[in-house]
């Protein structure tokens, strides 16, 4: 396998790269879970037949990717780390960034999105999903504090993503919705802002158990809106300033 410049003009991978994406594709194919252990690195050195250096910065590239993480000390090394939307999220902000994205930009596309995801998710969703929904509702109108609001609201979110069985979806759609964490990036509600959005929720519940797609894509449509416009009316420095990368 050539590796250096190729003819095109474009870089080949190097070996490292090359390294990183097999144990990439052994993980996966191997069906191996999180927490399972890589072969060491004296190991992975005689399999590749390939330097010490090489191997570590194959497995540094998988652990800048979320794909492992590397256990310091005697019988440490490479362990599975399956990777996660919040992880895409972090290398999303950074592009957004770079692009002067605002966080308007980025509730725009939620707003394009979430809405049909409601509307597959209606005729998708299991009495599991609807459970755990549920249940964010709940939690929210016993404590409406914006802990509890934030956590609760990504679950809700997270929870319809997943119930479109559409993986692509809700990958994309989990991601925005870290980039899009209003609260994080500085918006503030009343505890009576938590209640109306618990309601809401329970709204886009209501039609997903119903099953009917229509009404959900519209709940979440209106949800999405208010929310949109209350940012817009209270925080509309922050809808326009840049999304900022933060780890």
């Amino acid at each position: 396998m050539r590796t250096g410049v190729q003819g095109n003009g474009r870089r080949g991978p190097k070996m490292s790269e090359v390294i990183a994406r097999e144990l990439a594709n052994h993980i996966v194919e191997a069906g191996l879970v999180a927490g399972s252990v890589l072969p060491t690195e004296r190991e992975m050195i005689e399999s590749f037949d390939v330097g010490r250096s090489t191997i570590r910065e194959a497995l540094r590239l998988l652990e800048t990717r979320n794909v492992i993480t590397l256990r310091p000390g005697p019988g440490g090394g490479p362990v599975v780390r399956r990777p996660r939307p919040e992880d895409l999220s972090e290398a999303l902000t950074l592009i957004l960034q770079f692009e002067a994205a605002s966080l308007n930009d980025v509730m725009e596309a939620r707003r394009a999105l979430e809405p049909t995801i409601a509307r597959l998710a209606a005729s998708r969703i299991t009495e599991a999903d609807l459970e755990i929904m549920d249940e964010t509702v709940r939690l929210v109108l016993e404590a409406p504090n914006p802990e509890n609001f934030q956590e609760q609201n990504r679950i809700f979110h997270a929870t319809l993503a997943r119930a479109a069985r559409s993986v692509v979806l809700q990958v994309f759609v989990e991601s925005l919705g870290c980039v899009a964490d209003g609260l994080a990036g500085g918006v503030t509600y009343s505890s009576r802002r938590y209640v109306m959005a618990a309601d809401a929720h329970a709204r886009i519940i209501e039609a997903l158990r119903a099953r009917d797609g229509d009404c959900a894509e519209k709940m979440m449509r209106e949800h999405l809106d208010e929310a949109d416009g209350y940012w817009h009316k209270k925080h509309r420095d922050l809808m326009t300033r840049p999304v900022v990368w933060r780890r």
